[in-house]
């Protein structure tokens, strides 16, 4: 009992003490800004690390669509589209930029649109509703054409920000058919149309090379873009050597995801800094209903795990108040989340103290983990502790590794035992709770549960519904409330983006799963450019961290 008492003291004081230390800091004003280098510096070099989804962020930065996504309120902007026009609930019709051209130098004209598109229709992605919708491309001259969908989708316009254009020869050679998760950087090459060209490397989910080289691409069309000449990105490193590398190092790493137990580490660097924004990215735990313990079976367990959970605890000492306690599992960042949550009446089946210790006494599970989440784990075992609940870590520094297992699931082919399973669900669909909805799709490889009729019905329903509607409001409540109830997920806080950066990298960070790597920009004190060898002992003053404020535009 004394221990127990004198561990929470001790962890009390230790976040105190972190939040203290930070507000007596002396810091100075981060300068980068005001001594921006050159655009496209011939020696303009960053090194990142990316530990979830790099397959996403890489294709989004080497690759172009219709249209990308954005930190705005519709979550996109135009790309090779200049424009576009939704006639019905069923026809788009969009022109194209003019002088549009591959990263290899060949002219993009509208046959590639029109080869591309037939292409996807016939292999499209499979992780929302679009492969089960067909649809027409319709030539309407030069630079316009029309896409006419069979049946009713809201989703199109979200799914359309991942399609990409690439060459002929690369579809023909490659063959990047859709999957469960990318399939745009399959190989290195000129093959695309995005700010960046792949150079070396290859990254697709559930495998990846440990190392990819982006070089800037000549033929972008927006010549704003990009910024840096070369990245490096990094796949799967040992956290803690990454995090020694971007606090004790230059030229090792200069951009990372942080875990939240380690701020004060770059805050107390020579050559990094702290850069945290709200969010809606999200920490999925998921529960292995297919082949794991069979006493998560028991919807009562599950639910008495959910409720032994202090959420503002974990907030506060595992979080480090690194983001907001959410009744669901989808970030409570989300506009329509948010609101829900605001009305909440969902209708807890709370147990009596007596009956979650007897539920979850003895109770053992084998967790699969990134070893980036283990301070969040180690917060969630101590709180379970207390009712007899014991972890099991099964540790990967990848999350092809993770990939391996949650995606062989529910055929039953995984060849590694897990019972929960952490998966960093940074928001690659970007202002849409689809990112965890597709979770509960029964059919789908993301699935870890058994068969439920009536979520199905809620999808369905989902993907016709329009965006901002009433109906859409109503069933994403319908779907948010039918996860908790039948407590499909351990839920935790919705996490804000913690991220450690060179200091003299310049760097805003979207709200969902991107990194554009395309506008970062570096200052003339640098490593990769700048003409003294030593960084200047005055730049080596700890930075105060940046907290980026949001104000969604139209």
């Amino acid at each position: 009992m004394f221990r127990v008492i004198f561990i929470l003291i001790f962890t009390y004081l230790n976040s105190f003490a972190h939040d203290h230390l930070i507000s007596k800091f002396e810091f100075r004003d981060d300068s980068s800004s005001q001594n921006i280098a050159k655009t496209l510096h011939p020696k303009s070099h960053i090194n990142i690390f990316l530990p979830s989804i790099p397959y996403s962020y890489i294709s989004k930065s080497t690759n172009a669509g219709l249209i990308r996504s954005y930190d705005n309120k519709q979550g996109w902007v135009y790309d090779l589209a200049k424009s576009h026009k939704r006639v019905d609930d069923y026809t788009y019709i969009f022109e194209l930029r003019q002088n549009l051209k591959f990263q290899d130098g060949k002219n993009f004209t509208m046959d590639d649109v029109i080869y591309n598109l037939e292409f996807f229709r016939k292999n499209p992605f499979l992780y929302t509703n679009i492969n089960k919708v067909d649809f027409e491309i319709i030539k309407i001259d030069e630079v316009s054409f029309k896409i006419v969908l069979k049946q009713k989708y809201e989703m199109f316009l979200t799914d359309l920000a991942r399609v990409f254009f690439y060459t002929k020869e690369y579809i023909q050679k490659y063959n990047p058919i859709g999957a469960e998760t990318g399939s745009a950087t399959k190989v290195a090459g000129a093959f695309g149309m995005g700010p960046y060209i792949l150079e070396s490397g290859f990254a697709i989910g559930n495998k990846q090379t440990e190392k990819l080289e982006l070089v800037a691409n000549p033929y972008y069309w927006n010549k704003n873009f990009p910024k840096i000449k070369r990245i490096t990105v990094y796949t799967q490193l040992d956290v803690n050597k990454a995090i020694e590398d971007i606090t004790k190092y230059e030229g090792k790493l200069d951009l990372m995801p942080l875990p939240f137990n380690k701020k004060l580490e770059v805050l107390l660097s020579d050559y990094s800094k702290l850069i945290i924004s709200k969010s809606t990215d999200n920490f999925v735990i998921f529960f292995n209903l297919i082949n794991g313990n069979k006493k998560l079976q028991n919807q009562e367990i599950r639910q008495a795990l959910n409720q032994a959970l202090n959420q503002e605890n974990l907030l506060n000492f595992v979080y480090k108040k690194e983001g907001k306690v959410s009744p669901f599992t989808a970030s409570i960042n989300f506009d329509v989340v948010k609101k829900i949550a605001q009305n909440c009446d969902f209708k807890e089946n709370e147990f009596p103290q007596e009956k979650l210790k007897k539920l979850l006494n003895g109770l053992t599970l084998d967790i699969f983990t990134q070893d980036r989440f283990m301070f969040l784990f180690k917060g969630i075992e101590f709180q379970l502790k207390k009712y007899g609940v014991k972890f099991n870590y099964i540790i990967t520094n990848s999350e092809k590794d993770i990939y391996e297992q949650l995606l062989t699931t529910n055929k039953n082919k995984n060849t590694k035992k897990w019972d929960m399973l952490i998966w960093g669900d940074d928001d690659w669909y970007y202002q849409n709770p689809w990112t965890v909805f597709f979770i509960y799709e029964t059919s789908g490889a993301w699935s870890t549960i058994k068969k439920d009729d009536l979520m199905q019905e809620y999808i369905k329903e989902l993907f016709v519904s329009k965006i901002g509607s009433d109906e859409y409001t109503e069933v994403v409540k319908k779907i948010l409330y039918r996860a908790r109830d039948k407590a499909y997920t351990l839920r935790v806080p919705s996490p804000n983006k913690v991220i450690a950066v060179n200091k003299e990298v310049i760097y805003k960070p979207y709200q969902g799963g991107i990194i554009p790597l395309w506008e970062i920009e570096i200052s003339k004190d640098h490593w990769s450019i700048r003409e003294d060898k030593e960084y200047k002992q005055e730049l080596k003053k700890a930075i105060k961290p940046k907290r980026i404020e949001y104000e969604i535009s139209k």
